[in-house]
């Protein structure tokens, strides 16, 4: 993985958890919706993990 997919991964992630969190969003969302942003929150965590694994041999 490159280092600019790296940067573009944590972005995303970051994103995602701040649509998740915020108590007033821009975007009216449903629950269905912070639901879903939710899971890919956390599928995208699990993904940083597992690449960080792969990479480097190490768990963190």
């Amino acid at each position: 993985m490159t280092r600019t997919m790296m940067i573009l991964r944590d972005v995303a992630y970051a994103i995602l958890v701040v649509l998740l969190l915020l108590p007033v969003s821009p975007l009216p969302l449903s629950l269905t919706v912070r639901v879903l942003i939710a899971a890919l929150a956390v599928a995208t965590r699990v993904w940083q993990h597992i690449t960080y694994y792969k990479q480097t041999g190490k768990i963190y």
